[in-house]
């Protein structure tokens, strides 16, 4: 006879006793006997709550001891998260107290799963005698942890083993006497995955990543290393959120070079250390509404750029031998902005004849710019003006310095006609130039042997008017939206005086050379009429407004003293996106030189299991003095192909043209299993070097992280081969 129980209230301890009060618990079976307040169910017992389900082949409550034992084909659920099956279980609900065996324990969130001998909980721990733990298939799974004994604290989510053994399928690679970790992602105290290697020159290498975490707000990482053949230092990263908008970090490191490393690799300092310091907040005083203001601080210092080539926190490299350290600091209304920002350089790079550091007193800094800018506002109802204002101090303790003052108004005019088809801009600017110069001595010479010249401060006033018609257009299809902007705008500036020494005006390159190229880091404004004209068009899926084609032209126009034109850039610019990814190309002639002098190519594509990404860049110097541009030439691809549902390949490459140098080339292999992951790649790159005989040092490496899933892995990193260049 089957019999239905509904209002069996027991307070559970299972695994977690401590969360459930007064649960309601339902009980189903084929058949209940009551006697002496102890309940027996037999026959397909089931019982379920909110929180649990149990079910078993008999179960006998005792109401007075709050005690229940379970036999055969147990089974216990909880929270549709935790799992447990075994023969037998005892569970003492008073004392939070309650024994399994063989109990097989499955927590879903973390598809981990434990196969011991016995278990034993009190309170939030359990005791888990001779246990085999994985995340795998449970048949015959790819990795386990078999132990004599572990542990299991169900409050704090943490695992610990002791006399362990890890295998892969039946064979057994590692042994550890203890091994703990989380079967949760809460953030905590612990080791982190560390980096072990070899090099031909460094030898055997080892990073262990420590992470301390004391409060929700802030925590440390401390990153001792050793490499034998070439010495042993430590990097140290400390976090803190002062407040929701904030962020600080500061990370500081030292490492010891072997004398025999140094003589071999002709380094001159036997100590690399440095420090950086990070901060960013939002809203530091900004507390009215439509009120933005933010900092940003970056304070970095090194005595060698093998500071950074030894940080093994960072795994991005940066062949920058400048150092830049900043300081921004803005504030915003919808009327106004004001900011003020630094920067400053140390300049890594060494002298080619004495192989000694560059002195960084020829570096020229920012310290500081101030920038004042008012919005648009009307003025008579029909003009619309702004001001702009703009303090720049450029200094070094050697070579010429400048400060610069910078301040324009510029006032507009706009008018739509011909049923607002076209629109007529007209605008005047004024803009006053100030260079104080300073730093200089007649007949002082660089430690380069440079002479530096005595200089005026100079002025320089220009107004700038221009006239902009232009057209905005839309037009739909059945299937597709049309828009186009078309503009044409005609610049006439005119330099209203012209005061000292100023680059390019008053200190020409075929009258005073050296002074010339000494002034060109203070650049001034041209003042040549030109004209521009451009049209910007594309083509929008009418239904989901996606872009699929942007098409964009401009051509520059520039008149000499004398009105004649000449034309200089055009630039054609193609952007299609498709189903697949995108396809974009840029060209930039110019008539005057009768070449091409800057064209790019990027190319994106994904078609199911392949992905393939290219890009191509090239610019030309010439002899015209409005081209900028350095002669360059590099390209990069990356292709990436899925070989099967776990199993993926992948080729990259980043090529300097010019220079013949691949910057970066690598091939990988990674396996994404369910319960493990392998990232295998090798890769050529060049690390950037500030001492020794070579400027940059080719190294080919063999990159290996392995994950076992959910616990943990361990990052291996070999040298293939070395190359200084």
């Amino acid at each position: 006879m089957r019999k239905i129980i509904t209002s069996l209230i027991i307070t559970s301890a299972l695994l977690q006793a401590q969360e459930i009060n007064n649960e309601k618990f339902q009980l189903i079976a084929k058949d209940i006997d009551s006697k002496d307040k102890v309940i027996t169910a037999v026959g397909d017992v089931v019982i379920y709550s909110p929180t649990y389900y149990l079910s078993a082949d008999k179960i006998i409550f005792n109401q007075d001891n709050e005690t229940f034992e379970l036999f055969d084909n147990v089974l216990i659920i909880k929270d549709n998260n935790i799992q447990t099956q075994s023969n037998y279980a005892f569970v003492d609900l008073k004392n939070d107290v309650s024994k399994q065996y063989p109990t097989f324990l499955y927590e879903n969130s973390s598809n981990i799963w434990v196969n011991t001998k016995e278990s034993n909980k009190n309170k939030e721990l359990v005791d888990l005698e001779s246990s085999i733990i994985s995340s795998c298939d449970c048949e015959d799974p790819v990795w386990s942890i078999r132990a004599s004994s572990m542990d299991y604290d169900t409050e704090k989510m943490w695992i610990n083993t002791y006399n362990s053994r890890l295998y892969v399928k039946d064979v057994p690679v590692f042994y550890t006497p203890y091994f703990g970790f989380p079967t949760d992602t809460t953030r905590r105290t612990g080791l982190l995955i560390p980096t072990i290697g070899y090099s031909g020159s460094e030898g055997f290498r080892y990073s262990q990543p420590i992470f301390f975490a004391p409060a929700d707000n802030y925590d440390l990482e401390l990153i001792p290393q050793i490499r034998t053949s070439r010495g042993e230092g430590a990097y140290g990263i400390y976090r803190y959120a002062d407040s929701p908008d904030s962020m600080l970090k500061i990370k500081t490191g030292y490492f010891n070079e072997k004398s025999s490393y140094m003589d071999e690799e002709g380094l001159k300092n036997s100590e690399d250390y440095g420090a950086d310091l990070e901060y960013s907040r939002r809203n530091l005083y900004a507390t009215k509404e439509n009120h933005q203001d933010g900092i940003y601080v970056l304070a970095r210092y090194l005595n060698d750029v093998q500071y950074n080539n030894l940080d093994d926190s960072s795994y991005s490299i940066n062949t920058d031998k400048k150092v830049e350290s900043k300081f921004n600091y803005f504030y915003n209304t919808s009327d106004y902005y004001a900011g003020t920002y630094a920067r400053y350089y140390i300049d890594t790079s060494r002298d080619a004849t004495t192989k000694e550091m560059v002195s960084n007193n020829e570096t020229l800094q920012e310290l500081p710019q101030v920038h004042l800018h008012s919005y648009n506002k009307e003025l008579l109802d029909t003009l619309v003006y702004s001001m702009d204002a703009k303090y720049m101090n450029y200094t070094r303790p050697r070579g010429l310095t400048a400060n610069v003052y910078e301040f324009n108004v510029p006032i507009s005019y706009t008018k739509y006609f011909a049923d607002d088809f076209l629109y007529l801009t007209l605008e005047n600017k004024t803009i006053i130039n100030e260079y104080e110069y300073g730093n200089y001595k007649e007949g002082f010479r660089y430690l380069n042997g440079k002479s530096s010249y005595k200089y005026e401060d100079g002025t320089l006033i220009q107004n700038r008017s221009s006239i902009l018609l232009g057209s905005d257009l839309i037009k739909p299809y059945n299937d597709y939206l049309h828009t186009m902007n078309l503009s044409a705008e005609y610049v006439i500036p005119k330099n209203l005086k012209e005061d000292g020494d100023l680059y390019g005006i008053t200190v020409e390159k075929q009258n005073d050379e050296a002074r010339y190229n000494e002034l060109s880091i203070f650049p001034t404004l041209k003042d040549q009429k030109y004209v521009n004209l451009s049209l910007n068009q594309s083509l929008y899926d009418k239904e989901n407004l996606k872009q699929f084609i942007n098409h964009k032209m401009t051509q520059a126009i520039l008149y000499d003293e004398i009105g004649d034109a000449r034309l200089e850039d055009y630039e054609n610019y193609v952007k299609i996106n498709h189903d697949y990814g995108s396809i974009s190309g840029r060209v930039i002639y110019n008539i005057e030189d009768g070449q091409v002098v800057e064209d790019s190519i990027n190319n994106t594509f994904r078609f199911g299991y392949f992905s393939f990404g290219a890009g191509y860049y090239q610019s030309k110097k010439t002899d015209n003095i409005f081209n900028d541009r350095d002669d360059l030439e590099s390209y990069r691809f990356n292709t990436a192909y899925k070989l099967a549902k776990d199993y993926s390949v992948r080729y990259y490459e980043n090529y300097n043209i010019k220079e013949k140098t691949r910057n970066r080339q690598g091939i990988g292999l990674t396996i994404d299993d369910n319960c493990w992951n392998l990232d295998l790649s090798v890769e050529k790159e060049i690390f950037p070097r500030s001492t020794g005989d070579y400027d940059a040092k080719e190294q080919t490496i063999l990159y290996a992280i392995i994950t076992l899933k959910p616990i943990g892995g361990i990052r291996q990193k070999y040298e293939l081969a070395d190359n200084s260049k």
